[in-house]
């Protein structure tokens, strides 16, 4: 199979970049690994105040906006069709630098041994939740052991409850909590690097108890979660707790095109001014990107402006 752009990823990054390209006259086939549109918007609990014009509704809703757009602009998209490895041409130049001897396309090679060719290859395979990767996390998940705040404070409402991070999302989890008659413990592996702002809210919050220097090592519980042990300066200890709230960032979604392109130490991708990655006719938008700001908008955004860099270079409009 070939096409002008193939575009990996259904998030915001993807689905914005599709409906440029369509909009510049070009045929873009969007696949996806997940079953639906949407990416991290899957897991928004919340409608995202700080996103413009956007009617009232949560990530899934959202998410489920998007994928109308892309039927009603008639792009092609295939859900379940995990990317497994990138080809490209060989050498490390510029995107813009296209190659027009047969055979220089880049192509996907899919989970399942399709391959599908294109004149140019948009990654936005965004990210995924990092995970503590201790015992009971994955068995308790959905019953105790959560991944936001937001989506379960209503079910730990008036009890105690274990945030694991240090970082803005976890002290605002925290904060969350405490808001509903939670008592928290809020567990740092280090030092926290909230904002300042995050910082002085839970110091002030007399719900929330800051553990520096802490990690939680394991969930424990049956059915469901009943303790979480937490390893300190002043040892090991196992606390009663009804929840375990997981904030420790997230993991790239690019094991499957790291040995084709360059990236930094944890896998995000590194693209120049206009999106281009390290190989002719591939380049990278939204989270995958490692933006300055990890926000809807942004990968919007990119995908928006990258859609554009390829145009330019495919010669199109």
């Amino acid at each position: 199979m070939a096409t002008d752009v193939l575009i990996v990823g259904a998030g915001p990054a993807g689905v914005s970049a599709a409906l440029w390209a369509r909009s510049f006259g070009l045929e873009p086939v969007v696949i996806e690994g997940g079953p639906v549109v949407g990416g991290q918007l899957q897991h928004v609990h919340f409608h995202p105040d700080d996103l413009a014009g956007v009617p009232e509704g949560d990530g899934p809703a959202i998410a489920a906006a998007m994928a109308r757009q892309l039927v009603s602009a008639r792009i092609a998209l295939r859900c379940e069709s995990p990317a497994a490895a990138l080809e490209t041409t060989a050498g490390s130049r510029p995107a813009a630098a296209l190659e027009t001897a047969a055979g220089s396309r880049p192509a996907v090679a899919l989970a399942g041994g399709e391959r599908i060719e294109a004149d140019a290859v948009l990654i936005a395979t965004g990210v995924r939740r990092r995970r503590l990767e201790i015992p009971g996390e994955r068995e308790l998940e959905g019953r105790g052991v959560s991944f936001s705040a937001t989506r379960d404070r209503v079910q730990f409402a008036g009890r105690h409850v274990v945030v694991a991070g240090g970082g803005d999302a976890a002290f605002e989890n925290a904060l969350l909590l405490a808001e509903v008659g939670c008592t928290v413990t809020l567990a740092v592996r280090g030092s926290p690097r909230a904002r300042a702002e995050f910082r002085a809210r839970v110091a002030a919050e007399p719900r929330i108890e800051l553990r520096q220097r802490t990690r939680v090592t394991a969930a424990l519980g049956a059915d469901r979660l009943q303790a979480v042990r937490l390893e300190g300066p002043g040892g090991a200890e196992e606390r009663p707790a009804a929840g375990l709230v997981i904030k420790v960032g997230v993991i790239p979604n690019t094991e499957w095109c790291r040995e084709a392109l360059a990236h930094d130490a944890e896998g995000f991708l590194a693209v120049d001014a206009g999106f281009a990655a390290s190989r002719p006719r591939v380049w990278a938008a939204g989270d995958v990107t490692r933006p300055a700001l990890p926000a809807i908008a942004v990968a919007i955004g990119q995908g928006a402006l990258a859609a554009a860099a390829i145009r330019r270079a495919l010669g199109a409009g």
